[in-house]
């Protein structure tokens, strides 16, 4: 038995409830509305379990590098933008708010890894430098990294990965979709009111 199924097995001895399994919990959620088929929250549950999993495995692979997997992302990213990129550009590729950066940069920037700059077109912003030390950093770690990662994905095969990458894009787009109906039926909502 895994530690991790030990723990969730004394867990429910313990409060003698037994832990919902992912069915369960999609079989419930189909139950209580009969339009639901429960494959959306299967997929959703499904999501949240393999980044936990992949985020914990991330936390302590970067961690024994000495920084944390938003730190070497911004490093990669800065890698691979190969330019001095401004922090709303930066969050926007991270996916992150620019006000979860300014902690992450100052780290690396006392580290030498980055550099901050002012952005001339725009007085305003300042934009992040990769440094040679944090060039060498990421030629140091980053082969390592990737055939880690490869290790870890290899029970997918490499059709098995594009489509599962495919599969992610078509859902983000979904979802992107959807929340724009939403804010536009606010707008439209709130239009209606202010008439």
């Amino acid at each position: 038995m895994k530690a991790g199924s030990k723990d969730q097995a004394d867990q429910a001895e313990t409060t003698g409830v037994p832990l919902p399994h992912l069915s369960d919990q999609v079989a419930v959620s189909a139950a209580l509305d009969k339009q639901l088929d429960g494959s959306a929250l299967w997929v959703l549950l499904s999501m949240y379990r393999a980044f936990a999993v992949l985020d914990r495995d991330q936390i302590d692979e970067v961690g024994a590098m000495g920084m944390s997997p938003l730190q070497f992302n911004i490093l990669t990213t800065l890698q691979r933008a190969k330019q001095p990129t401004t922090m709303g550009a930066l969050a926007s590729m991270l996916v992150v708010k620019p006000n979860n950066l300014s902690g992450n940069i100052n780290t690396l920037v006392e580290r030498g890894f980055v550099r901050r700059e002012l952005n001339v077109s725009d007085q305003r912003s300042l934009l992040a430098v990769l440094t040679p030390e944090g060039k060498d950093f990421l030629e140091e770690h980053l082969p390592q990294h990737w055939r880690r990662l490869e290790r870890l994905m290899g029970d997918l095969s490499r059709e098995q990965r594009l489509q599962l990458v495919a599969l992610l894009k078509q859902m983000v787009l979904s979802i992107s979709a959807e929340q724009e109906k939403e804010k536009a039926a606010v707008r439209t909502e709130k239009r209606v009111k202010s008439t």
